[in-house]
């Protein structure tokens, strides 16, 4: 009779398969944080638009975080913190400032959100979306790559 693996044997293939997991939930929430800077950045500048050209009024209204709920004074703290009215170093792209911020916010939102017992940031209708998103594009890129094969 084959003996029954316990939850001691050591399975490299297991193990493997949720090194994998952890590295695709890391480029997800990284690719996460580069959507969300992005839809920022691209309301800043159709702020900046509108008030013509007055940056800083522009900042200040897209780091104003309504979205946030609860957790907006995170949000707008980091955005205060690395945006508006800005470090005095500005050796960093105002884009690569506005990612900085939104990192923050979220890894800061997301240790709330566990604190809380609220629901993970992996299960917000937003995040959802943009991994369906991406699987979606990398799925086509895909299929592109097999048609040619044949």
């Amino acid at each position: 009779m084959a003996r029954r693996r316990s939850s001691g044997d050591w399975d490299p293939a297991r193990k493997r398969g949720r090194s994998r997991q952890a590295h695709f939930m890391d480029a997800a929430l990284d690719g996460y944080i580069r959507d969300v800077a992005l839809h920022r950045w691209r309301e800043f500048e159709d702020l900046d638009e509108v008030h013509d050209h007055d940056t800083e009024r522009a900042l200040e209204e897209a780091g104003a975080f309504p979205e946030s709920g609860p957790y907006r004074t995170l949000w707008v703290d980091a955005w205060r913190k690395h945006v508006w009215p800005g470090p005095e170093d500005r050796t960093v792209h105002l884009f690569g400032r506005m990612e900085l911020a939104v990192r923050e916010a979220l890894l800061q939102e997301r240790e709330a959100r566990a604190a809380q017992g609220d629901v993970a940031i992996e299960d917000t209708p937003g995040y959802k979306e943009f991994v369906a998103r991406a699987l979606g594009r990398l799925l086509e890129e895909a299929s592109g790559e097999i048609e040619e094969l044949d």
